[in-house]
C-alpha cells in the first residue's frame, strides 16, 4: 500500500498549482457548515491512492479528481458529491476498494463512487459492445436512485475533455470527443445545465470538426473585436433606458457557442458572414414581471424583428429553461439579439436541475426530483429497459426518444404534450391516450388538415380526428411512428391477431417492398439467401416466422431484403440507357429510378409531391405531370436518382400518405420494352404463317415443302408456348398493377385461343401433316398449366 506524508502531499499540491484552500473557501462561500476537515481527509485519502500515477500531460493524477471537483463548486452541489468527485477513480485505478470508501466516509459516499466506477468502462461507439451498453445501463440504473451521480460525471468528463488535447491518437480524440457529444451532452441538456453543456458541446466540435471549428472561431473572434463597441454602446442604452423605468437590471453582453452557430449553419442553410452582424446580450431582473416590462422598453428602444420573438416563460423548454427572446434591428443595422430572464431562472438555466437538488432550503429531495420534468427522461430510460429488446434496439431508442431535442405541442385545451423533435401527429395520438392512438383517422395542427405521417413543430396546436369505431391502426404508421411508446402500442395491437391473418400481412408488406425494389415475387426468392437468413437469426424457426415477425412490425420487410440483398442498390431492372447517360452506378452506387404516382387532381397535389422528394434530398432526374383525357385523374411521372432499397421504400410510403394520392407504381422501362418488343415479335409471326406457308405451298419441292412447313408450325408452336409462359412471368413479376386484373389473363388465354383457331385453320386449309397428339398434348399441358396459376392468383386474392 502506498503512504504518503500529509507534507509530501503539501508540497506536491503546491507544485502542481492544487490550491485546497481556495476551493475550500469557495464552498464555504455557498455551503457555511462545510466539514472542512471531511474534505481535507478525503483529498488525501485520494492523494495517498494515487500517489506515483501521472496523467498523459505529466502532471500527477490527483489533478484530475481535483479539477473535476472545482467544476462542481461552480454547481453548489452538497458535501458528499464534492467527496465523491475526489474519490471517483480510487476503486478502478488503485488498490483501494469501495469497501474502504465506505469505512472511511460512509455508504452514501461509496454508493456515489461505485456508480461513476461502474460507468468508468462505457465507451460509447457507433457498434457497441455488449457489455459496454449494459454498462451504460447500469449507470442509468443509479443515475435514477442518485442523480448526483451523472452530474459527477459530467464534471469527470468535462475536465477529460479540456485536456483532451494531451491524448496524442487521433482515433481516440475522436471516439470520445462522439461518446461525449452523443451521450453525455444531451444529458447536460436535459438536466437543464446550460454551463456544462455549451463547453462540452465546443470541445467535441474542436476535435470532430476541427476545419469547420477554426474558421468559425477565427471568424467570430474577428467579428467580436468588429462589433465589441457597437454592444458597449447598446448595453449603455439599454443600462440607462431601464433606470429611468426603475427597473433593477443586470445588462451585458454574451457571446453565442461555437457548436450553436456550427447547427444552426447546418440546419438553416445560413451562411457564416450573416453572423457578422449580430451582437447578443442578456438582461437579468428580479421578478417575473419585470420580464415583460424590459422587454416593453427593448422595443420602444429598437424596431423588433418580425418572427423573432418567443416567450419560454409562459411556455417553457422540456428542460425546464425560461426566458424572453427577441430579436431588434440594432445600432449601426446591427441585429441585436435579447435574453430576458430573472436572476432564478438565470441560475436554473445554467445549473439546471442541481440549482434546486442542492438547494439548503429544499427539505424533500427525492420528492423534487420526481416533480421536475426534468428527470422524467431517467424513468423513459428505465422503461425501455424493461421492454425485451436487442442491445442495438436500446441504443437506438435512447437517441431518438430520449436524447434528441425536445419539442412541445399542444391538445386544443391547452395541454402541453412533450415529444422528440421530428415526432408526429401518430406519436402524439399515441401520447394523449392508446385509445386516440388506434382510432385515429386524421389530424388538424394548426386549423389545417394534414395526414397522421405529418411531422410536428415546437408550438403547434394538434387534434386528432378519430373513428367513431375501433377500427385499429395501420401498418403503415410503424415507419412514421419516432417515440417508442407509439410502435410498442402499435406493434402490441398486431401481435394480437391470429397467427393466419399476421403470416397473410407479412405476405402482403414484403410483396409489397419486392415489388418497389424489383424483385420479383415473393415465392421466387433464393431459398439459398432465405436459409442463411434463418441461420443467422435464430429466434426464426422457418420462413413463415420471419413473415408473422414482418405482420405484426417487429422487423421491417425493408430490413429483411436489405439483408437478403445486401450488396444490391436500385439499379435492379434499371440499366443500359441510364447507365451509360448518367454514370452513378460506378461511382456513387446511385441509379435513376422511375415512377409513376397516380392521384385525384387538385390545387397544390404536385407541390406537395415535390415536396416529399425534396424532404428525402432526392435528387429529380426528370419530372412529368398531366391529366388523363377522360377521368380527369392526376398524373405525375419522376424518374429519381436512388441509392438502396431503404430510399424507395421511404419515398413510396411518404407519398402515399398525400391527400388523394390513389397509387405510387414504380415503372421497368426495360422491362417493358422487352415485353412489347416480344409480343410485337410473337403477334407478327402468327400474322406471317399463313403467308410463308401459301408460299411454300406453291414449290415444285414436295419434300421441302413437307419439311419447312413441319418445322415452321412445330417451331411456331414451341416459340408460342415459351413467349406466352414467358410474358406471362415478365408482367407478373414486373408490372404489379396487372398481377391481380382480369386483364392480364384474358389477354393469355385469348392468346393461347387465337393460336389454337389459327393452328387448326393453317393444318386443314393447307393440307399439313400435323401430329394431333403431340401438339394436342402441348396445347392441353400449356392451358392446364396457366389455369392452374390462375386458380392460385385468385386464391391468393381471395
Amino acid at each position: 500500500m502506498r503512504n504518503t506524508t500529509k507534507n509530501q502531499i503539501s508540497e506536491a499540491n503546491s507544485e502542481n498549482g492544487i490550491h485546497l484552500e481556495s476551493i475550500i473557501s469557495e464552498v464555504k462561500r455557498y455551503m457555511p457548515n462545510f466539514n472542512e476537515s471531511r474534505f481535507t481527509k478525503a483529498f488525501e485519502f485520494a492523494a495517498n491512492a494515487h500517489a506515483g500515477q501521472v496523467r498523459k500531460d505529466g502532471s500527477p493524477y490527483i489533478t484530475h479528481p481535483f479539477e473535476a471537483t472545482r467544476i462542481l463548486t461552480s454547481l453548489h452541489v452538497d458535501e458528499d458529491t464534492l467527496i465523491a468527485a475526489l474519490l471517483h477513480d480510487v476503486p478502478e485505478d488503485t488498490e483501494k476498494t469501495i469497501e474502504d470508501i465506505d469505512a472511511a466516509f460512509g455508504k452514501k459516499v461509496a454508493f456515489l463512487v461505485d456508480g461513476i466506477t461502474k460507468l468508468a468502462k462505457v465507451h460509447y461507439q457507433h457498434d457497441m459492445e455488449q457489455r459496454q451498453i449494459e454498462s451504460l445501463k447500469k449507470l442509468f440504473l443509479h443515475t435514477a436512485k442518485d442523480p448526483r451521480i451523472i452530474i459527477i460525471k459530467l464534471a469527470d468528463r468535462l475536465h477529460n475533455m479540456r485536456t483532451l488535447h494531451f491524448i496524442t491518437k487521433e482515433q481516440k480524440r475522436v471516439r470520445i470527443s462522439r461518446e461525449t457529444l452523443e451521450i453525455f451532452v444531451p444529458i447536460a441538456n436535459l438536466l437543464g445545465i446550460e454551463e456544462l453543456k455549451a463547453e462540452l458541446e465546443d470541445l467535441c466540435f474542436k476535435y470532430l470538426f476541427p476545419d469547420e471549428y477554426a474558421t468559425i472561431s477565427e471568424r467570430m473572434k474577428r467579428t467580436r473585436e468588429k462589433n465589441k463597441k457597437y454592444l458597449d454602446e447598446t448595453q449603455k442604452m439599454v443600462d440607462d433606458a431601464l433606470r429611468v423605468e426603475h427597473l433593477q437590471a443586470m445588462v451585458y453582453g454574451r457571446y453565442r457557442h461555437l457548436y450553436g452557430i456550427y447547427k444552426e449553419l447546418v440546419s438553416s442553410g445560413k451562411r457564416l458572414d450573416e453572423f457578422d452582424d449580430v451582437i447578443s446580450l442578456r438582461i437579468l431582473v428580479p421578478e417575473k414581471d419585470d420580464c415583460y416590462k424590459a422587454l416593453g422598453v427593448i422595443h420602444s428602444l429598437y424596431k423588433p424583428k418580425p418572427g423573432k420573438f418567443k416567450d419560454y416563460i409562459a411556455v417553457p423548454k422540456m428542460n425546464g429553461y425560461q426566458s424572453l427572446h427577441t430579436v431588434v434591428f440594432g445600432l449601426n443595422g446591427l441585429s441585436s439579439e435579447f435574453q430576458i430572464r430573472t436572476n432564478t431562472m438565470h441560475l436554473d438555466a445554467e445549473y439546471g436541475v442541481a440549482a434546486h437538488y442542492f438547494n439548503t432550503n429544499t427539505k424533500n429531495k427525492k420528492n423534487l426530483l420526481e416533480e421536475d420534468k426534468r428527470a422524467t427522461w431517467i424513468e423513459k430510460i428505465i422503461q425501455m429497459q424493461k421492454k425485451e429488446s436487442a442491445n442495438a434496439e436500446f441504443i437506438q431508442d435512447l437517441k431518438l426518444d430520449v436524447f434528441k431535442d425536445r419539442i412541445f405541442v399542444f391538445t386544443p385545451k391547452g395541454r402541453a404534450i412533450d415529444l422528440p423533435q421530428d415526432a408526429t401527429c401518430i406519436d402524439f395520438a399515441y401520447q394523449v391516450h392508446t385509445d386516440v392512438g388506434h382510432r385515429a383517422l386524421k389530424a388538424e395542427v394548426n386549423g389545417q388538415m394534414v395526414p397522421l405521417a405529418t411531422q410536428l413543430q415546437n408550438g403547434d396546436t394538434v387534434r386528432i380526428i378519430v373513428s367513431d369505431f375501433a377500427k385499429g391502426p395501420s401498418r403503415s404508421w410503424l415507419p412514421f411512428a419516432k417515440t417508442t411508446a407509439a410502435k410498442n402500442r402499435i406493434r402490441d395491437y398486431f401481435k394480437h391477431a391470429s397467427r393466419d391473418a399476421r403470416l397473410n400481412s407479412g405476405r402482403t408488406i414484403l410483396q409489397k417492398e419486392l415489388d418497389r425494389a424489383g424483385l420479383g415475387l415473393l415465392k421466387n426468392l433464393s431459398f439459398r439467401k432465405t436459409l442463411k437468413y434463418l441461420k443467422k437469426h435464430t429466434e426464426y424457426k422457418a420462413f413463415d416466422d420471419v413473415l408473422i415477425a414482418i405482420g405484426e412490425g417487429s422487423i421491417s420487410a425493408i430490413e429483411f431484403l436489405s439483408e437478403l440483398y445486401p450488396n444490391k442498390t436500385a439499379t435492379v431492372g434499371v440499366l443500359g440507357y441510364f447507365e451509360r447517360f448518367f454514370r452513378w452506378k460506378r461511382k456513387e452506387q446511385i441509379t435513376p429510378v422511375a415512377i409513376k404516382i397516380v392521384s385525384q387532381d387538385g390545387v397544390g397535389q404536385l407541390e406537395k409531391i415535390l415536396k416529399v422528394v425534396s424532404s428525402l434530398q432526392l435528387n429529380a432526374l426528370v419530372t412529368k405531370a398531366y391529366l388523363t383525357p377522360i377521368r380527369k385523374d392526376f398524373i405525375c411521372k419522376q424518374i429519381l436518382a436512388i441509392n438502396n432499397f431503404s430510399q424507395i421504400s421511404e419515398l413510396f410510403q411518404n407519398l402515399e400518405q398525400i391527400d388523394g394520392i390513389r397509387s405510387v407504381q414504380r415503372l421497368f422501362w426495360q422491362r417493358r420494352l422487352f415485353f412489347i418488343f416480344s409480343s410485337i415479335v410473337t403477334f407478327g409471326f402468327w400474322v406471317a404463317h399463313p403467308f410463308v406457308l401459301h408460299e411454300l405451298s406453291t414449290t415444285t419441292d414436295r419434300q421441302m415443302e413437307f419439311n419447312l412447313s413441319t418445322l415452321i408450325m412445330y417451331g411456331g408452336l414451341f416459340m408460342l408456348f415459351i413467349m406466352v409462359l414467358l410474358l406471362k412471368r415478365v408482367t407478373v413479376r414486373s408490372f404489379p398493377e396487372l398481377r391481380e386484373t382480369v386483364v392480364l389473363w384474358t389477354v393469355t388465354f385469348m392468346m393461347i385461343f387465337v393460336a389454337a383457331v389459327t393452328l387448326v385453320a393453317e393444318v386443314l386449309f393447307f393440307n399439313i401433316n400435323f401430329n394431333w397428339l403431340i401438339g394436342g398434348g402441348m396445347f392441353l399441358g400449356l392451358t392446364a398449366y396457366l389455369v392452374k396459376e390462375f386458380l392460385q392468383e385468385r386464391s391468393r386474392a381471395v
